[in-house]
């Protein structure tokens, strides 16, 4: 039996107002457009690049010091999160459910790298998820942006 690959939805699309890349999931307007035309390997490419990005950006700002610990957190409290992405996924998954309301990282199995130490959760979570979009508009400007032509 083949596995379904799931979309990468998080159910707050910004395409529909016009943006190119979705404030959400991070895809391309054209990717969610086209999501249930793709065969699996496109889909796969879709969230190898979210997830490299994802991971990435995460990073930067925080540490996973124990995976199973934020795995059985996440699964805990009901959190969705991609058990097949790398454990910055779910801590990414993690701050976007909460918006960083909670009360330690540790009892995550998380840490704060010296990017972050003086920032709040709630802080953390915003610049992650601000650069996380940067960078995917930047793939997208690299990729699907056709420079203006002038006569």
């Amino acid at each position: 039996m083949q596995t379904r690959v799931p979309t990468p939805c998080v159910g707050l699309c910004s395409t529909t107002y016009g943006d190119s890349v979705c404030r959400g999931c991070k895809r391309f307007a054209h990717e969610i457009v086209d999501w249930n035309r793709y065969d699996d390997a496109q889909k796969a490419a879709v969230l190898t690049r979210l997830t490299q990005l994802m991971s990435g950006v995460v990073s930067r700002y925080v540490l996973v010091t124990d995976a199973d610990r934020l795995k059985a957190s996440l699964d805990s409290h009901g959190l969705r999160y991609r058990k097949d992405q790398p454990p910055e996924c779910w801590a990414y998954d993690l701050f976007r459910q909460t918006r960083g309301q909670f009360a330690r990282l540790a009892d995550l199995g998380l840490a704060k790298l010296p990017e972050a130490e003086s920032m709040s959760y709630r802080e953390i979570w915003d610049v992650m998820n601000s650069e996380y979009l940067l960078v995917s508009e930047g793939h997208y400007e690299r990729y699907f942006r056709q420079p203006l032509a002038f006569d």
